[in-house]
């Protein structure tokens, strides 16, 4: 085959195009050429979803925008494991036609335009509505409140707080709407991690006392000596939650011994909390108790209210 034939197509391009520009369906089954979808051609191979999402695109009507879990996807917002989708959320407008393609999931939305954005020329709904999205298709609380910490934190932040608060007056009154409006005074822009945010909230909703996010640790002088994940500084209790590779990076598990030791010994307790502590309904009430104690026999022994 003349590659001259394809090249003003581009590196992705719809089958009947190249039809029309001279080749022939034999010609376009060969091993250099992937078949991402149906009726598309595609000179990348696709591995990812961004590259799924782009190799769509001369399928994608203009009307529609890519949606939910996808949506998620491209803005790189993290989501819980049951919740990722290798298929394609694709919304229109309600009334619009659905776009109909395997390897697709259509979506009817009732969207303001100014909840569309293009990311690297992709139609996307922006990280806000994304937001509004996500919260109405089966999140928990600590989940929403993640993804919103997500949303306004960082360096450079996807979305503000106002933006939030924007995108869903105009989504009020749908689904997820009271689980959003909620969220939204408990969400921090400080936190470092989902685990760390899904702790807070844990923290919250069990009555305790709201812990400061990323808490600085000083010693009997004040010289900052540390931070911590969560913490009351008040009572000199600092909650760090450890993953995977405070276990298994043998430098990080001799750090953290030694910044330990340091906060301990400048009069904080240090209350260490891992994924185990989230395992299951049960762990957490452990988990709530123990934090509730701290508490107390802090507040006993500091005099604090």
């Amino acid at each position: 085959m003349d590659d001259s034939l394809l090249e003003p197509l581009g590196d992705r391009f719809r089958v009947s195009d190249a039809v029309n520009a001279g080749a022939t369906p034999e010609q376009l089954r060969t091993r250099t050429l992937y078949a991402p979808f149906w009726g598309i051609r595609s000179r990348i191979e696709v591995r990812n979803l961004r590259e799924r999402a782009e190799a769509f695109m001369p399928r994608m009507p203009d009307r529609a925008f890519y949606f939910g879990p996808t949506a998620a996807g491209l803005h790189g917002i993290p989501l819980p494991p049951r919740k990722v989708s290798d298929l394609l959320h694709i919304g229109v407008v309600a009334g619009e036609r659905r776009v109909d393609a395997r390897g697709v999931v259509a979506h009817h939305v009732i969207i303001d335009a100014r909840d569309v954005m293009l990311v690297d020329g992709i139609p996307v709904t922006t990280p806000a509505r994304t937001w509004c999205d996500l919260s109405a298709g089966g999140l928990l609380r600590h989940e929403v409140v993640a993804i919103g910490d997500h949303l306004i934190g960082g360096e450079h932040p996807l979305a503000t707080t106002t933006e939030l608060l924007a995108a869903l007056a105009r989504y009020e009154g749908r689904r997820g709407s009271k689980l959003m409006r909620d969220a939204l005074p408990v969400l921090n822009g400080d936190a470092a991690s989902v685990r760390e945010t899904w702790l807070r909230v844990l923290i919250i909703d069990a009555g305790l006392p709201e812990p400061v996010v990323q808490c600085v640790v000083v010693n009997r002088w004040g010289r900052k000596i540390g931070r911590c994940d969560l913490g009351w500084p008040q009572l000199r209790i600092g909650i760090e939650y450890e993953g995977d590779h405070h276990r298994t990076d043998r430098e990080q598990w001799q750090y953290d011994i030694r910044r330990y030791r340091e906060m301990e010994e400048a009069g904080w307790l240090i209350i260490r909390v891992t994924a185990a502590d989230f395992a299951d309904a049960p762990a957490r009430d452990r988990l709530i108790r123990r934090l509730r104690s701290a508490i107390s026999a802090r507040v006993r022994t500091s005099g604090v209210n």
